[in-house]
């Protein structure tokens, strides 16, 4: 079987056809790298501070506590206008201190100031105390009486208890913070993933493998009349054109990494993400009800949504784990789109007609399915998981696990539907 497996991968690799296809995707790719660390010089790796609101604290309920309470808040405003300019300076050590300090203080005035009652929707609340007393940071609560009127807008607290944790765990860990748009050997994948793959890939399999049908069509009326082998073809092709699309795919990607190891290093594979945790483990969607846009506040490689419920599901993962979950993602899109070409190209006798119709197949999805699209019929429409960046860390209203579940499902069916094709429709 490998024999026929690594024959079909260079006889793919030596076509002339491949090889320009191949050159322009890595053209594409370097660029993008050259744009994307060109950008991450211009954008801020830190978040201005939300703030600690006093419009809702009154003086009248306890003047003398309501003197201690704004002397704490010119403490902390004199800590965000330090720690801002620690950032500008970049002193990163002393800016994360600032930025857990500050984010902690944040989450606790948004559990004093809201009425929802803690135990129900308030999460990593004992983290946040821990944090509070290990940095010495005052008990706003002792401040509660002052407050007239409370507030049932409580997504503030999450996005500044989510920066707190992490803020620390870069302190923690020695990290140095970096932009969305970061670019080294650890982050590199992910990039690309995220911005080239999702519209490229299904492209690049359409363009490889288009012609393979004429290609193999003297091979396949001598094998399919062997005793034995017809069952196993349809897996040995599908075995080699996904590994060799596999293989242009990702062999590029394994060489950016190694070139950029000497200038920036690996020490960012334990950088922590924010993924979206209900998606990842379960069929989940974002809670959307009421709002007319979303507002985002990029963390690091992540961008956290502010104003919206999917903020508490978000937890921290390492990049090296987020990286190989995206690639796992990848992985099983391309078996996907390989098979719904095999499949078309077995029933349409024109190969022109097969690539056409896979593309513009996959391009109705695509537009019935826009990567911030909220209605739930199209958890069915295999393109609201093209980007499985986006799925795992939350900026899409599809999660992670659903994805990986349509698109297998997919996957098993049109294999299926090939076998019957190399049972039923002639070559």
């Amino acid at each position: 079987m490998w024999t026929y497996v690594l024959f079909n991968i260079k006889s793919n690799l030596k076509r002339k056809e491949n090889l320009i296809l191949v050159v322009l995707f890595i053209i594409c790719e370097i660029a993008l790298l050259f744009i994307l660390n060109t950008r991450s010089f211009t954008e801020s790796p830190y978040q201005t501070s939300l703030g600690i609101s006093i419009a809702s604290v009154s003086q009248k309920n306890d003047p003398k506590l309501y003197q201690e309470f704004m002397d704490e808040v010119n403490l902390i405003r004199q800590t965000i206008d330090k720690g801002e300019q620690d950032g500008k300076e970049k002193n990163w050590k002393s800016y994360c201190e600032y930025k857990v300090k500050v984010s902690v203080l944040e989450a606790q005035w948004y559990m004093v100031t809201s009425n929802m009652p803690n135990d129900s929707y308030f999460e990593h609340t004992d983290v946040l105390e821990e944090l509070r007393k290990e940095y010495g940071l005052p008990d706003l609560s002792q401040y509660e009486k002052l407050i007239v009127q409370k507030s049932n807008d409580i997504n503030l607290y999450f996005c500044s208890m989510q920066q707190a944790r992490y803020f620390d765990y870069l302190l923690k860990h020695d990290l140095t913070p970096i932009t969305y748009s970061y670019v080294d050997a650890s982050s590199v994948s992910l990039q690309i993933a995220r911005y080239i793959l999702p519209v490229v890939l299904p492209l690049l399999v359409g363009l490889l493998l288009f012609q393979q049908r004429e290609r193999r069509a003297k091979t396949e009326k001598t094998i399919l009349t062997i005793s034995g082998v017809k069952k196993k073809y349809v897996r040995w092709n599908l075995i080699s054109d996904v590994l060799f699309v596999l293989l242009v795919v990702f062999l590029p990607i394994l060489v950016y990494m190694i070139v950029l190891v000497p200038f920036k290093g690996v020490s960012n594979l334990i950088y922590p993400v924010l993924y979206y945790k209900p998606g990842f483990t379960g069929f989940h969607y974002w809670d959307t009800q009421g709002l007319d846009h979303i507002e985002l506040v990029a963390s690091g490689l992540t961008n956290m949504s502010v104003n919206q419920f999917t903020t508490p599901g978000m937890e921290l993962m390492p990049l090296w784990q987020c990286t190989l979950f995206v690639a796992f993602g990848l992985v099983l899109s391309t078996i996907f789109y390989v098979l719904l070409i095999t499949v078309l190209s077995k029933l349409m006798k024109n190969k022109y007609l097969s690539l056409l119709v896979f593309l513009v197949v996959l391009g109705l999805c695509s537009l019935a399915s826009p990567l911030g699209n909220m209605q739930k019929i199209n958890t069915f429409n295999p393109m609201s998981y093209r980007d499985f960046g986006m799925n795992l860390l939350g900026t899409s209203y599809f999660g992670y696990f659903a994805g990986i579940v349509i698109i297998g499902l997919y996957s098993v069916i049109l294999y299926l539907v090939s076998k019957w094709c190399a049972k039923k429709v002639r070559v």
